[in-house]
């Protein structure tokens, strides 16, 4: 508990400490529905990472099954390759202006790690 304590207490004297703090940093973003963009673009973050190293996983499976290693060899890194272009994607849909969210979330967490282990007098 001190560990977390001095950690909020140095995090509550930085500039984005105080910041979040003084200005109340709430979740109120989140009240207005995502656009279509940022949903696409988060399914396809999501699926990419169902791609990648599953997929890898299961082309050394079926290269073990037939016992060609060329399969491996060949198969890994095209999916990979795919799973890579698809979580590429994802960023470019999701894009600078949908980070408003991650910010937002993360200025709320702040504020409620400061005001819980170093309430201010």
């Amino acid at each position: 508990m001190a560990i977390l304590r001095t950690i909020a207490a140095r995090l509550a004297r930085t500039k984005y400490g105080r910041e979040a703090v003084e200005s109340k940093a709430d979740l109120s973003l989140f009240r207005k529905p995502p656009s279509f963009q940022l949903v696409l673009g988060l399914i396809l973050l999501g699926l990419s990472y169902v791609i990648g190293w599953p997929g890898v996983l299961a082309s050394g499976i079926v290269a073990t099954y037939l016992r060609s290693p060329l399969i491996f060899v060949i198969g890994a890194p095209v999916i990979y390759g795919f799973s890579f272009l698809v979580w590429g994607i994802s960023m470019l849909l999701m894009g600078k202006d949908n980070i408003k969210y991650a910010r937002a979330l993360a200025k709320y967490g702040v504020r409620v790690f400061i005001e819980k282990f170093a309430p201010l007098s």
